[in-house]
């Protein structure tokens, strides 16, 4: 099993993994890229429990226009007082979750992702702290949840299944968690950090 300082270690030095293509033509196939994607940022906050560590999830207000009710990662679209996307994904966070995460924290970041609903998504991988006290925004989430990272980085956790848009064959992805489904864009970028981190237990 991956200790902390084993994770971070593979993280800092593994090269960095690409998304699957079946994603990046689904979305080709979906959106006008004549117009350009908006930018956006998200958090991966990864916190210290018992020498391993857990990930925080949020799952998405049920009356939002985009992805309602989603399981996804803290964080949102970039606003024009935004020092950098680091900035965005710190500021989305703090809003959306009330977790406080610095810049120092910060210790990473996966490919950008495009998706769906227009957005250009760069996650950023943070350590926080692991007596947070979450004050949700009821605007935007309905609740906050974790998941050992170990389980999520495990390829056996990983479903896949086909579906066909217009006439072309796609993967979408998904992983189970009691009763959540962690799928779409937040499922991509898991199955890139699993690429990059991911090893057999000894």
């Amino acid at each position: 099993m991956n200790t902390q300082a084993h994770l971070l270690t593979r993280f800092l030095l593994a090269p960095q993994a690409s998304y699957d293509a079946s994603h990046t033509n689904r979305i080709q196939q979906s959106l006008n890229l004549r117009d350009p994607l908006k930018q956006a940022a998200v958090l991966i906050p990864l916190v210290p429990r018992q020498n391993h560590y857990h990930v925080v999830f949020t799952r998405r207000a049920q009356h939002l226009k985009h992805h309602p009710g989603q399981v996804s990662f803290p964080g949102g679209k970039y606003e024009s007082h935004d020092r950098d996307l680091i900035a965005t994904a710190l500021r989305e966070t703090h809003e959306e979750t009330g977790i406080v995460c610095s810049r120092e924290n910060i210790i990473g970041q996966l490919p950008a992702l495009p998706t769906v609903s227009g957005y250009l998504v760069t996650p950023f991988l943070s350590i926080i702290s692991p007596d947070y006290t979450p004050t949700l925004d009821a605007n935007e989430v309905d609740e906050l949840f974790e998941v050992p990272l170990d389980y999520l980085l495990n390829p056996v956790n990983m479903r896949a299944q086909e579906v066909t848009i217009r006439g072309k064959k796609h993967h979408i992805y998904s992983v189970p968690f009691h009763q959540y489904s962690i799928w779409g864009a937040t499922a991509q970028m898991i199955k890139v950090l699993s690429k990059q981190l991911w090893h057999e237990p000894k």
